[in-house]
């Protein structure tokens, strides 16, 4: 192991941040996961040139130390970062993650969906416990994917499940909503023919047990994104970053939509959670159901701590 990345600390207090990025970069024989590490502390607490240039050694690399280094270097606003980004994948990954900080940068970077939180993915989602606050040798926060948490308790009980069972349809978005924890893979799903009360009974295990209430879609928003992320316990690759995780989501409400808007289809979702006895974390339950065309789909993703 190189000298300088055994004394990376004093490097650290000492600024040296354009030598770190050298280290970074490959230079006095680091390996790779010692480079990745100097670029998380570059990208951290660098000034933003230099942060720039460290997310930028490992553009397509979404699992670097801690998290994907795009994300890291995003801790800062917009306009610090913006005439530093040359790579256009960081660039708009950068974008997406300051638009999940709260930032609205419609007309300012191209994208594929908007620039500026819809109201609803804004109504329940908090940058400050939703995203992770990256420091120079690690990460701390963020919530993991639980839905229902204590939402069951806030309403008035919840009900049991009805009896009964929906009509399983073919829909090309069951596919993708089963890949949004790749490569972990906790996610069933199934398109029903139905309403939600309907999909959530046919999709659930232990229907007799468990308690189900209806719930805003913007309830349930952020904890989707954050499965879309990939994090799983103790998940080797880690987290993709949220920037992917709500890019993945708006990719699956597209195909759930069909030829509506987004926005327009998520307004009009009825949706219901349950929960399971003894459940434990890790969990989301959801159906799904728009009621113009009388669809559903029902989720259920579960991972052992």
């Amino acid at each position: 192991m190189d000298v300088a990345y055994r004394n990376k600390n004093r490097l650290i207090e000492a600024g040296r941040w354009a030598d770190l990025l050298a280290l970074a970069a490959g230079g006095g024989g680091t390996t790779g996961d010692e480079r990745r590490e100097l670029a998380h502390a570059v990208a951290v607490a660098a000034p933003p040139a230099l942060a720039v240039a460290a997310a930028e050694l490992y553009p397509d690399d979404d699992h670097g130390f801690m998290g994907p280094l795009w994300e890291v270097a995003a801790q800062r606003p917009w306009h610090e970062l913006a005439p530093h980004l040359t790579h256009p994948r960081v660039r708009t990954l950068v974008a997406q993650t300051r638009v999940m900080h709260g930032e609205d940068l419609r007309g300012i970077v191209e994208s594929e969906i908007p620039l500026r939180l819809e109201p609803w993915e804004s109504a329940h989602w908090d940058p400050e416990w939703h995203i992770p606050e990256y420091h120079a040798t690690g990460c701390s926060g963020s919530l993991v994917w639980t839905f229902p948490n204590w939402l069951i308790e806030d309403l008035p009980g919840g009900v049991p499940l009805p009896a009964g069972s929906a009509e399983p349809v073919e829909h090309p978005a069951v596919a993708v909503l089963e890949g949004l924890n790749d490569p972990h893979r906790p996610i069933r799903a199934a398109a029903f023919r139905g309403t939600a009360w309907a999909a959530a009974a046919t999709g659930a295990a232990d229907r007799e047990t468990c308690r189900a209430a209806e719930v805003p879609f913007a309830r349930a928003y952020p904890h989707l994104v954050h499965l879309a992320t990939g994090e799983g316990p103790y998940a080797v690759p880690r987290n993709t970053g949220r920037a992917l995780g709500r890019l993945a989501v708006w990719r699956v409400l597209r195909l759930m939509a069909g030829d509506d808007t987004v926005p327009a289809f998520a307004g009009r979702l009825r949706c219901v959670t349950w929960r399971r006895p003894l459940e434990h974390s890790w969990t989301v339950y959801l159906a799904m159901e728009d009621p113009d065309r009388g669809i559903s789909w029902a989720l259920s993703a579960s991972a052992t701590d």
